[in-house]
């Protein structure tokens, strides 16, 4: 667990930039918080695990008052404000809660959309709604665990889309436990999954209309009308997922692989930075939530030749327990909804509610990795030393891969070590271009930059960064 020593050492220094506090609410209120949605004012909607929603009025104060809103739920995990109104996915349908008198609790409860498949699985969540450019609205849902069909068990592991007028479609298929969902500022969606069977590691992946993401189960409903892509040929065995993607035509790499341990043990949510430098340096970055080792991660994306790729980084450590849910407060902190519920996690408590703050002064990060023809290059959130940042010995590069199987889980695979050639800085000292030869598309590239110092001689808060370049830039 020394990546977990690691977290402990960096929460620390964390806490001078990112402030983080522990929001009150009642004993008897137990706070197991499954979904949040920003509400008009210093107000937050938060759904929990039991089935109630409830309205967190005065949040930003420290002493925020609760009214419940809403009850009788089945496992809400998720929730999304449009119109006015809040939507949450309960297991067997997209329901629309309206508060008509404006007392503060719900009058309506109005099925959006339903009809998938539901036969009383365990395994069967559903999360969402995320919400598009376009005013759909997306919900993921995790495959059945166990064997054998059932007549109900339909679209388990894919991803619909939900018009305006509720009807509704397949998208793509292939997830495992997509507990989170969300998506960039361009409005693409994106969905988090789960290490298991067929996923080696957690993802994030580009949720698109015609993917296949991998896992076999989602397949049987192939067949049905209205599939929107095919799996002609049995799935391949002993390969790589690298070399998997060239024998599926369906199958579409993740955007990014999570390292296990390194960048967690299992994603959950995704939150997109829209608070125009609110929360600091990195407006426009996704910021992803992990369960077990009770953390938030950072991601920059790319697109090289029209498809998402990029990086992961570790962001904030120490947290009370799971960070299960993501949201945006009024005033740009970020408030982590926490719940532990069925598996174990790092922390001092089983549920509740947290408050992420930036002082306003920027840590010394790795903001950016960006792929190049030859190479990497990175950007700082302040300028760097400049004979630290283009001393090669700053610096170690590797990259791997997964397999692409059916067992539970997956090591790293084909890891080799890359040599840097040169390196450059330019004249502003906050970027830095690494040329390396070795390049391997549908490997992660992992970085540690643990040489590199700010021009005050301080050190990277976090030094690692893991890029999954699943397709090298070609050359202008």
């Amino acid at each position: 667990m020394f990546s977990v020593f690691l977290g402990l050492i960096a929460s620390a220094v964390e806490n001078d930039h990112y402030e983080l506090t522990t929001v009150p609410f009642p004993k008897e209120l137990k706070l197991e918080v499954s979904g949040m949605a920003t509400l008009p004012g210093d107000r937050m909607a938060i759904a929990i695990r039991k089935g109630e929603i409830w309205i967190a009025e005065k949040l930003s104060t420290g002493k925020p008052v609760y009214k419940k809103f809403a009850s009788g739920l089945h496992e809400p995990l998720g929730l999304a404000l449009q119109n006015g109104d809040l939507y949450t996915v309960q297991r067997t349908e997209l329901t629309r809660l309206r508060d008509i008198d404006g007392d503060g609790r719900a009058d309506e409860y109005l099925t959006h959309a339903k009809g998938w498949g539901v036969t009383g699985n365990y395994h069967e969540y559903a999360y969402g709604p995320a919400i598009d450019q376009e005013g759909n609205m997306w919900v993921a849902l995790n495959c059945s665990i166990g064997k054998g069909s059932n007549p109900n068990n339909q679209w388990r592991g894919w991803s619909l889309r939900v018009k305006p007028d509720g009807s509704w479609s397949p998208m793509t298929g292939g997830f495992r436990s997509p507990s989170g969902i969300g998506t960039n500022l361009a409005g693409d969606v994106f969905a988090t999954d789960q290490q298991g069977n067929w996923y080696a590691t957690c993802t994030l992946m580009h949720v698109k209309k015609g993917v296949f993401h991998g896992h076999a189960d989602a397949l049987q409903f192939t067949k049905l009308p209205g599939a929107t892509f095919q799996v002609k040929q049995p799935l391949p065995r002993n390969l790589t997922v690298a070399e998997a993607a060239k024998r599926i035509p369906a199958y579409h790499l993740p955007a990014v692989w999570f390292p296990y341990r390194k960048l967690g043990m299992s994603t959950t949510d995704i939150l997109v930075d829209r608070t125009q430098g609110m929360f600091g340096p990195f407006a426009g970055q996704l910021f992803c939530g992990e369960f077990t080792m009770s953390f938030v991660s950072r991601v920059f994306l790319e697109k090289i030749e029209g498809e998402y790729q990029g990086a992961c980084f570790r962001f904030r450590d120490g947290l009370d327990c799971a960070a299960l849910r993501l949201q945006w407060g009024a005033d740009g902190s970020m408030y982590i909804g926490q719940s532990n519920r069925g598996w174990n996690s790092l922390g001092t408590k089983s549920y509740g509610l947290q408050r992420l703050q930036w002082n306003g002064e920027v840590p010394f990060e790795i903001k950016t990795m960006s792929a190049r023809p030859d190479g990497f290059t990175l950007t700082f959130t302040r300028p760097v030393n400049s004979k630290s940042a283009t001393d090669t010995k700053s610096y170690m590069l590797s990259s791997y891969t997964y397999p692409y199987h059916s067992k539970y889980g997956g090591k790293e695979t084909d890891l080799i070590k890359l040599t840097i050639k040169s390196i450059t800085l330019d004249a502003d000292k906050q970027l830095v271009h690494l040329k390396l030869d070795g390049l391997r598309a549908g490997y992660v590239h992992e970085l540690h930059a643990n040489g590199v110092r700010d021009s005050t001689g301080q050190p990277l808060i976090h030094k690692a960064a893991y890029y999954t370049l699943n397709r090298i830039p070609k050359k202008k």
